[in-house]
């Protein structure tokens, strides 16, 4: 009877116990999971960007006289030859004469200097024609991968580029020739009484007007800024540690325009020259432009407007994801609490590309484990959790 006394009231203290551990144990943390997976991940810088004409006009006087009042006002579409107004010409010297003879002569060399660089370009052009033949061909066999196909794409893409911006170019100096021609015929036939007219060397449209009233100008007084508009382009100011990884060819898109869908671009060029420019927080930093062009409607941006440029550096489709949000530092490593048998567990977690909303993980994680996002600080190694789970 002893006995069995004592053994009843060891169960009675242990159930006792027991109660008391029941309510004073702490109540589980409610905390948000989302179910970490594979799928499509970007990697993307992003900066405030500008539009702009890739190809500019400066028409300026070609001869000393007065300058008639210029009719077309800023925003005016002009077309190539359409007058845009008249010099009466003044007289002119000997000494005048021989300045408008070198001019003449000079035109006519960077014609010629244009001239031989399309055809420079052109031949670029066929031989990266030929590359992306012998490329299809042998992608078809099997013998090079898809990277070498649209690297001889993206070259030949940018060949082409290049040859309309240098026949462009060869335009302007043939324009140029026609106008110190018409300089010079004044004089030479006698008349500096007739007026010289101001013609416009391109299709396009009028940017600004630098002279608008009329003065006394000098051969090469700036007159009128004209943007040929085909050209359009935007160009944005990358920090230097994020332009290393923009690589002209890499795809963009322009958001923040003023409409409601991105606009595809590319990367056609980094300029080469880096430049010092002070934040809004009064810091210093080294920016680089990087210049995109438009792939296909531009969706009527003019010259000027601002929009964000969005650089995608990286692509990946078949990625483990964590979200960002997740993600925490502890002794030097990216660390997340994963939910199992209702409780959190720290895990390290070794990252690699990160992308707006989720990151790239390596070791630490594997598809379907639940994870904590945004953890506050009850939540540690081994607290019990009532997890509720998000897309």
């Amino acid at each position: 009877m002893k006995r069995r006394t004592q053994i009843v009231l060891i169960m009675v203290v242990l159930v006792l116990a027991a109660g008391l551990a029941a309510v004073f144990r702490p109540a589980p943390v409610s905390v948000d999971t989302v179910v970490v997976q594979k799928g499509e991940l970007e990697q993307v810088v992003e900066e405030e960007g500008k539009t702009r004409m890739h190809d500019h006009f400066i028409v300026a006087a070609t001869v000393p006289g007065k300058l008639r009042r210029i009719h077309p006002d800023a925003g005016d579409v002009v077309h190539r030859g359409q007058t845009l107004g008249w010099i009466d010409p003044a007289e002119i010297d000997p000494r005048q004469k021989a300045v408008l003879e070198a001019r003449l002569n000079t035109a006519r060399a960077a014609q010629q200097q244009s001239v031989a660089m399309v055809g420079r370009t052109r031949a670029v052009l066929a031989q990266t024609e030929v590359e992306v033949e012998r490329n299809q061909e042998l992608f078809k066999q099997g013998i090079v991968s898809r990277q070498v196909l649209e690297r001889a794409l993206t070259l030949r893409d940018a060949a082409a580029k290049q040859v309309q911006a240098d026949e462009a170019a060869a335009q302007s100096a043939a324009h140029q020739v026609q106008e110190a021609q018409s300089a010079l015929l004044v004089y030479e036939q006698g008349r500096p009484d007739l007026p010289t007219a101001i013609t416009a060397p391109v299709d396009g449209r009028v940017l600004k007007l630098i002279e608008q009233s009329e003065r006394v100008v000098s051969p090469g007084t700036p007159l009128i800024e004209i943007g040929h508009t085909p050209r359009l382009e935007i160009v944005a100011d990358f920090l230097t540690r994020d332009a290393v990884r923009i690589k002209p060819g890499m795809p963009a898109t322009i958001t923040n325009w003023g409409g409601d869908a991105a606009i595809p671009a590319r990367v056609r060029l980094i300029e080469p020259g880096a430049f010092t420019k002070v934040s809004a927080l009064g810091v210093e930093e080294q920016r680089v432009n990087v210049v995109c062009d438009f792939l296909g409607e531009t969706h009527g941006l003019q010259d000027g407007y601002h929009a964000d440029v969005r650089v995608t550096v990286w692509k990946g489709d078949d990625v483990l994801r964590v979200p960002a949000s997740a993600l925490f530092r502890s002794s030097d490593h990216w660390n997340v609490f994963v939910v199992s048998a209702g409780r959190a567990k720290k895990t390290v977690v070794r990252v690699g590309h990160r992308g707006d909303t989720h990151w790239e993980a390596f070791d630490g994680l594997q598809p379907s484990d639940h994870v904590v996002v945004h953890p506050s600080a009850e939540v540690r190694d081994g607290t019990r959790v009532k997890e509720s789970l998000s897309d």
